[in-house]
């Protein structure tokens, strides 16, 4: 799904794919309006948390209501044949698979011919236990480790991924970020 917003952006036009899917809904852009989106981004910015398996829907499904939650025909899942993709935050969708922003950044680079790219958004939330002394809760090893293994993924990446400008690290907790 991600090139149905890269792809007018570096193509001036919606992926192949999207039109056949999308059909009638999806509004065609008119030859000045191809000319004036496609390029018109002077960086891409990623919030990037976590990364889900992707298994297509059964080719006679019928999609009785189209959306956009039905329109990419596709169920995510986080497990897969009873393995989860990695562990599981407080959030029910955040687990972390700190591979997955390197991959990104990889596909985004051979995909879209290398464009600058700001990590605008990446962190965990881990629940609240009051049982635990506020000595042990400021030790707070999962998000020190969730954060080490990103940005060693990060660095990998970095030797073959685009010209990568900035990294922000946020928090769930707190709602806020620190760069």
């Amino acid at each position: 799904m991600f090139g149905w917003f890269m792809d007018p952006l570096t193509k001036g036009d919606y992926p192949r794919s999207m039109r056949l899917l999308v059909g009638d809904r999806l509004p065609k852009f008119s030859m000045e309006q191809s000319k004036m989106v496609n390029g018109s981004f002077e960086f891409v910015g990623f919030n990037y948390y976590t990364t889900y398996y992707a298994r297509a829907y059964p080719p006679r499904l019928k999609i009785t209501r189209p959306s956009v939650s039905t329109d990419s025909r596709v169920n995510q899942t986080a497990v897969r044949n009873g393995v989860s993709i990695g562990p599981k935050s407080a959030s029910d969708w955040l687990y972390v698979y700190p591979m997955g922003i390197r991959d990104l950044l990889l596909y985004t680079k051979h995909k879209y011919d290398n464009p600058l790219i700001y990590i605008t958004e990446n962190g965990v939330d881990e629940p609240n236990n009051e049982k635990v002394s506020l000595e042990e809760a400021l030790k707070d090893e999962m998000r020190i480790k969730y954060h080490h293994d990103h940005l060693a993924f990060l660095q990998l990446a970095i030797k073959y991924a685009p010209p990568l400008s900035c990294v922000i690290k946020c928090t769930l907790v707190f709602q806020s970020c620190i760069r």
